[in-house]
């Protein structure tokens, strides 16, 4: 049995259990987290997976999952198109590129072979570094901008390199 509600908003109610009166207040408000860890977990295992099924293995990544896919299933179908040859890694670099311009813009680079150095400056979701067989791909999109014109610098004389 309900009573009028008090000044406080809680309403007391009779309790049923050995008959004591009980304050029953309103729910506190819980704040509205989004579950970041809960939404992409179901993405990074299903892009684990489809590297497992791709023989892709990642080596590291700052790039949306849905790019990351769309560069393993290319470079799968690049190396599985040329079976009965040995990969050419400048043409799948080219079309690697090419494919990635295309679709998200300029100005994509890539590097594949199977021993190389690297050390590159990208745009922040545009890097994804992996390896497939033998060959290992490097893929990062930098800025588009205008060269800007200024005086040539001076001559360099004095080299010193250690």
């Amino acid at each position: 049995m309900e009573r009028p509600q008090s000044e406080n908003g809680s309403k007391r109610i009779r309790g049923v259990v050995k008959g004591r009166e009980m304050v029953q207040r309103p729910p506190r408000r819980m704040l509205a987290v989004p579950s970041v860890v809960k939404t992409q977990q179901p993405n990074q295992a299903m892009l684990a997976a489809i590297a497992v099924d791709l023989n892709v293995r990642l080596r590291s990544a700052d790039m949306p999952g849905a790019m990351q896919e769309r560069a393993f299933r290319f470079t799968r179908a690049a190396l599985d198109a040329n079976l009965e040859k040995r990969p050419n890694p400048t043409r799948i670099a080219m079309c690697l590129k090419k494919e990635f311009d295309a679709v998200y813009g300029p100005a994509w680079h890539c590097i594949v072979g199977e021993s190389f150095g690297s050390f590159v400056t990208h745009s922040s979701g545009g890097f994804v570094y992996f390896s497939v067989d033998k060959l290992s791909f490097l893929l990062f999109k930098t800025e588009v901008r205008p060269v800007r014109r200024s005086p040539l610098p001076p001559p360099l004389t004095n080299l010193n390199i250690n």
